[in-house]
Parts: C-alpha cells; structure tokens; sequence
C-alpha cells in the first residue's frame, strides 16, 4: 500500500493497551488515492429566519428518531429549536438565564431521553434542563456530574450512556438514570489527556475536551477530538479494543501535538489548525460506524475565533480491522457546518452569505455509501 508499518501502543490512564493500528504514524497520511464513501445528495431544507428567529450560533444538530425533526442547540440565543422536515418551526426548549428551563452560556447537544423526554447541558454549567418532548415544557433541572460529548447520549434500556470528560477524577463515560438520577462514572482517559493533567498546563486536554460515543452489539465504540484512534468499551468502561484511523487527505492529528500544546506553547491560531477533530461518531445500519472530522481554520483570532471547517466523512467496518476515510463533504466555507447521522443519511447545517448579504441556514442531506471504497487497515502491519 506504500505507508510505513508500525505496531502502536495506546495507552490508558492506569493500563497499556495494545493497539491493532494502522499502517502509518499518527497523523501520516497513508495515501492520497484511496477512494473514501460515496457522498449522493438526497435533499436540502432551507430553514425560515426571521429577526426574532434566527440562529446565531449553533452548537449541535440532531434528528428526532421518531418522526425524523431536527433539534439545533444555539447558544447565541440559549434556546434549543425544533424544526419539521419542511423547516419550518416546530418548538422551542429553554430561554437565558439562570433559573430552571434557562440556559446559561447556551444548550450542548440535545438529549432525546424517550419519547417525551428532551434534555440538554447548559455550556455555563453541567446543569440539564429536562423539558417535555411535545409541548417544550420544563419539567425539571438535574446537577450532572459529567461534561457530555458532542453526539447525542446512548439510551439502554432505563439507562442514558454518554461521554464524560472529568479531568479531576480522568473518567471518560457515565451512565445515567433518569428515574432516580443515579449517575454512575467510569473509565479512564486517553493516556494523552491524562499527561495533559498531570503537566500541570492542561491545554491539550481542555482544548480537545469534545468526545463522541456510540454504541452498537453491545459494546461502546468511543473518539475523542484530539486523537485519530477510536477504543472499543465495555459496559464497565473498560478498553477492550483500539482501532487507528487511517489518514489520507485530512490533516490528522500529529504525533507530538500533545507536546507542541502543552510543553512548547505554540500559538492559538496553530492550536486550532494543525489537526483533525473527530466530530460526530454514529452506528451504522447493518453494522460497523460512520464518523465525521473536522479541518478547521480560523478566519480570524480576535476578539474571538471565528471558525469555519473542511468536513471528512469516512466509515468503520464492524469488526473495527478497517476504514474507509476522508471523502469532502460539499458545503459553504463561510462559516464552519454542524453535522450529524441518522440511518445511513448525513445531515449537515450550512451556513451561507445569500446575494443580498443575508445569513442563511440549509440542512443538506447526504445518502453514504461505501461502493467503490479502498479499505484501509486500521491494524498493525495491515
């Protein structure tokens, strides 16, 4: 295949781990030439805004599984806004503030608990706001103990699985029941997080603090936005499998980025663009993952970084031995997309200037397939 071969070792705070690894160091593309999934447009939804409505800064996007309406958290307005199929609006969750039902700093990614049930993490604090599905009603306000992911929590059962980034305690995933607000943590951090922590800096670990999880034959299948490897947990949030993603025309994440963040200092702008950020992580029907990274750059540093990404999306066979990576997503570069999984479908939030210099939002629509995919070992020597 023409990439060097390596046997990699991820390590986990308190254990080793061999890792079935790809055939390239971490962020070494392996060859510019293999063919990624085959992205076919589907639809796009135009979503109305008005001056009293319109989303200023969205955080997430998530597809009700029940009758298919997209959820957008916005922190701009601290409002969490439902959308029908046709775009227009359906419900809003939440309002400013500090109170119960109010957000402060902004709603996280939804949580759609069950059929009557949405929550979401306030990005000011680990609180949840808990509101009814069908009428946006709060119902109730629950202290968390954990920071959840950017992909929407996994329910099992009466139980609710999400990421859990906890520095303090190096935990990386909770467990959740609503009926009588047990939490349950667990797990370890990627040995680079944990490094991060006990450096004394914390800048690697803060900064690649987002975590995707999903769940399918009942194991977790868990990234995290500063690593091109992926960990297999169990229900104990033990690490039972690793698997490397390959690297083909995305940026990758350097090995020594870790080092450059937290031991040389180097500059934001650099710390923003010199790496790939897993983003959305997601079962696919009929076995094995789809996920998403993001190439970000930034169009500018001050007063705050302005954002807008390259979006790669590749697919992880079942038994985790191989992928199929780095096909472009096509969307506008003006402002940096949200995306997420439903089925075999990718959605993604666009953002665009019109001809009128006016900001619009699109959801495009992507069937994935992997006709036509080079598959790429994500093992030792493959």
């Amino acid at each position: 295949m023409g990439w060097s071969r390596r046997v990699g070792v991820a390590l986990f705070a308190g254990g080793m781990f061999l890792i079935p690894g790809c055939g390239s160091e971490s962020g070494e593309p392996v060859t510019a030439d293999a063919a990624g999934p085959t992205l076919a447009p589907v639809d796009s939804i135009l979503l109305p805004e008005g001056d009293t409505l319109y989303i200023g800064n969205p955080y997430a996007l998530v597809v009700d599984p029940l009758d298919g309406s997209f959820y957008i958290s916005d922190i701009f307005s601290a409002r969490v806004l439902r959308f029908r199929r046709d775009g227009s609006l359906m419900l809003v969750y939440g309002r400013p503030g500090e109170g119960p039902g109010e957000f402060r700093g902004g709603p996280r990614t939804p949580m759609l608990i069950d059929d009557s049930t949405v929550a979401a993490q306030t990005t000011g604090s680990r609180r949840v706001n808990v509101f009814d599905r069908n009428t946006g009603e709060t119902i109730r306000v629950v202290d968390f103990p954990a920071l959840g992911g950017i992909t929407p929590p996994v329910v099992i059962g009466e139980d609710v699985w999400m990421t859990d980034f906890e520095l303090q305690r190096e935990t990386s995933l909770t467990r959740w029941r609503p009926a009588t607000d047990e939490f349950v943590s667990m797990g370890g951090l990627p040995e680079q997080y944990a490094a991060s922590v006990r450096s004394g800096n914390w800048s690697y670990a803060t900064l690649f603090r987002i975590g995707s999880l999903a769940y399918a034959d009942e194991r977790f299948v868990q990234g995290w936005s500063g690593l091109d490897e992926m960990f297999v947990l169990n229900l104990r949030g033990e690490v039972v499998d690793t698997a490397a993603i390959p690297v083909a025309r995305r940026k990758g994440v350097p090995a020594d980025l870790r080092e450059r963040i937290d031991i040389e200092r180097i500059p934001g702008r650099e710390q923003l663009e010199e790496s790939s950020r897993l983003r959305q992580l997601f079962p696919r029907p009929g076995g094995g993952f789809l996920f998403t990274h993001h190439d970000q750059t930034a169009l500018r540093m001050e007063p705050t970084p302005v954002l807008t990404a390259k979006t790669w999306v590749g697919i992880l066979s079942p038994d985790l031995s191989q992928a199929c990576v780095d096909t472009l997503v096509p969307h506008d570069f003006e402002i940096r997309p949200m995306e997420t999984f439903r089925g075999d479908t990718l959605f993604v939030l666009d953002r665009r200037i019109d001809d009128s210099e006016k900001l619009q939002t699109w959801i495009l629509m992507f069937l994935v397939s992997d006709e036509g995919c080079d598959w790429l070992s994500t093992r030792p020597g493959g």
